[in-house]
């Protein structure tokens, strides 16, 4: 190859880009400035790329994955824009954006703060996070709608622009459920809500988001506490047994973490000893009837006494069986 061959080549250039990251959705090559644009000129687009080719802000032309060497021929778009009597004999400036069409697949969305929802038992703050994949289905709207004049748009930008519409509709989502119990059995129904309205939010720029997955829809801890007492007490059938199951188990579990804590060993005490105290009172009060029925009445003074007595507590006299 002679020297001014291989110079030639050089000037005219290969344009390709390649991103090891995976974090890069559009790029500019080079990134700060255009492309110049010469006959046999070769553009490399890799599999799950293409290749946006602007000219003074229009779109030119568009090419797909292969290996592309520039002429009018297969350029007739960009040749007709630029009025290019001479073919690409003559250089001209031009802006090669490289899009990824890969899919972004698990990307992770989460409810910062807790949602309000208004459920049977009360308003009670939800939370929630799962996952998501969105993919570019449409570069060129892309461009011209987000892009502008960036150099690059990364797939950290999608994720906020996702993440916020989630979290903003994220409450609509949640219209419908009646009950807390019934928040597991309705993550399926949250998901294909938010689906839906991110295909129509996104659609129009390009971006496609499916498969958006909620992996928790959680109360809080305190709900979910109530709930776990409420079932196990309809599982028990008696409050009492149930009380005395708990301060059993509130102490077994102050023995076996080893921790002396007086506090927690006299609540566990004090619980089971009004639990016990409420069971003494209510058989003592069950007894009484029994106890009145077997009651001795003086036939001196006509005072009662015990059935056991055999002296009138009154009056002193011998009482008769």
């Amino acid at each position: 190859m002679s020297g001014n061959l291989k110079q030639k080549w050089v000037f005219k250039g290969i344009y390709e880009f390649e991103d090891s990251t995976g974090s890069m959705i559009a790029a500019r090559v080079p990134q700060h400035q255009s492309a110049d644009l010469f006959d046999n000129t070769v553009v490399v687009v890799r599999p799950n790329q293409c290749v946006i080719f602007v000219y003074k802000g229009k779109i030119a032309d568009v090419l797909g994955p292969g290996t592309h060497t520039l002429s009018t021929e297969n350029m007739p778009l960009l040749t007709r824009l630029a009025n290019w009597k001479y073919g690409f004999r003559s250089p001209i400036r031009c802006e090669l954006w490289f899009f990824s069409g890969s899919l972004f697949l698990s990307r992770r969305w989460g409810t910062h703060q807790p949602v309000i929802h208004s459920f049977n038992e009360g308003n009670i703050q939800v939370r929630a996070f799962g996952n998501y994949s969105f993919r570019i289905i449409k570069p060129a709207q892309l461009l011209l709608k987000i892009i502008g004049n960036r150099t690059s748009l990364v797939v950290a930008e999608v994720e906020e622009w996702i993440q916020g519409y989630i979290v903003q509709n994220f409450a609509t989502a949640l219209q419908g459920i009646q009950s807390v119990s019934e928040l597991g059995i309705q993550q399926k129904e949250v998901s294909k809500k938010l689906t839906q309205g991110l295909q129509k939010h996104l659609g129009g720029i390009g971006i496609s988001v499916s498969d958006v997955q909620v992996l928790s829809l959680l109360p809080p801890k305190e709900v979910l506490q109530a709930l776990d007492s409420q079932a196990a007490m309809q599982l028990v059938g008696d409050k009492r047994e149930y009380l005395l199951y708990k301060a059993a188990n509130s102490l077994d579990a102050v023995h076996e973490s080893g921790s002396n804590d007086p506090m927690q060993l006299m609540m566990g005490m004090m619980l089971g000893k009004s639990i016990m105290g409420a069971d003494y009172h209510q058989k003592e009060t069950r007894q009484m009837p029994q106890i009145a029925s077997k009651l001795t009445e003086c036939t001196h003074c006509k005072a009662e006494n015990s059935f056991q007595s055999k002296f009138c507590g009154q009056c002193g006299k011998e009482l008769k069986s």
